[in-house]
């Protein structure tokens, strides 16, 4: 297996172990999420890995995750991704409908 800075892994700019530790969690995560369909199943799995394997690195780096602890982030990110998602879709649509109020209102005129 390739595993230089120049494989496929970093060119997607993700670590396999990540990647591992974000599918386990989206795995886990089914024992949670009830009534879904197979697509469903499948869909949730993707979800919490791409988010593991995307959302990690930021994670470590905000919140001061030391790095030894990265592969439990991500299995934690990936076990929560379907939770977490529907709060990230509104604070995306909160701060879209700001910033499009900041363009819209005239100016001069405070709230």
């Amino acid at each position: 297996m390739n595993t230089d800075s120049t494989g496929l892994f970093a060119l997607l700019g993700v670590r396999l172990s990540t990647l591992v530790a974000g599918f386990a969690g989206g795995i886990v995560s089914l024992a949670f999420l009830q009534g879904l369909s197979r697509p469903q199943a499948v869909g949730a799995v993707i979800v919490g890995t791409l988010s593991a394997a995307y959302l990690t690195p930021f994670a470590v780096d905000k919140l001061g995750i030391a790095p030894t602890l990265q592969n439990g982030a991500a299995f934690v990110i990936g076990l929560c991704a379907m939770s977490i998602i529907p709060a990230v879709q509104k604070g995306v649509t909160v701060w879209a409908g700001k910033i499009d109020e900041m363009r819209t209102k005239p100016k001069g005129e405070s709230k």
